[in-house]
């Protein structure tokens, strides 16, 4: 069984829309056979670019229908505020993204609380492991799409037995390494305007494949 984390993006994604997110739930339930343990994850912020964030009315929506379903739901942070208000919650970690300037957060988790964070570097991964907090790290390619070459490429000495943060078109990473820890976006359709939709991300009916 490998954990399988689903980005499930920020306001882009789910429009803010409460219906749209039981929907984004709703079909994924249909294809999840319980095969892997799959983590639902949001994106909370004050402003990242041009993300529109996610209320936190529609992440406590999100939270509680993501529980009843048997899900494990949490969320990536991006300022102090975002994170204070997710340790209000019952998560089974915090995710701190591909951008070093948002390391400073890890220390401000409690440390009974895990923290995965996505390198963009094979130096940074094996760097990460060495440190007293130790979170667990994944290694990502922040260029939405990329490939897996470009995986091996830049993390050639340890993507066999690594994390991923997969922001590939296809599931070519996931056969060839099997990763025990797997992170895809998540949309119900793509959409280029979305900028977590793009083909990178996976669909119901592509994660039917693995699922």
């Amino acid at each position: 069984m490998s954990q399988i984390i689903l980005d499930f993006g920020n306001g882009n994604t789910c429009k803010n829309d409460k219906t749209y997110i039981k929907k984004m739930y709703d079909e994924l339930k249909k294809v999840d056979s319980g095969k892997h343990e799959v983590i639902v994850k949001w994106q909370l912020f004050k402003k990242a670019g041009e993300n529109i964030p996610l209320t936190h009315e529609c992440f406590d929506f999100a939270y509680q229908y993501g529980t009843s379903l048997g899900y494990k739901v949490t969320s990536s942070v991006f300022d102090k505020e975002s994170l204070d208000y997710l340790l209000k919650y019952n998560i089974p970690f915090v995710k701190i993204a591909n951008n070093r300037n948002l390391d400073w957060l890890i220390g401000k988790v409690p440390r009974e609380i895990p923290v995965y964070v996505s390198y963009g570097t094979e130096k940074e991964y094996i760097f990460a492991q060495t440190g007293e907090s130790e979170p667990t790290p994944l290694v990502c390619i922040s260029n939405y799409p990329t490939f897996v070459t470009e995986y091996e490429k830049r993390f050639s000495n340890i993507l066999q037995n690594c994390f991923v943060s997969d922001h590939t078109i296809d599931f070519d990473l996931w056969y060839k390494y099997q990763p025990e820890v797997i992170e895809w976006h998540y949309v119900l359709e793509h959409d280029e305007k979305n900028l977590d939709g793009g083909l990178f991300a996976r669909t119901p009916e592509q994660l039917s494949e693995v699922l």
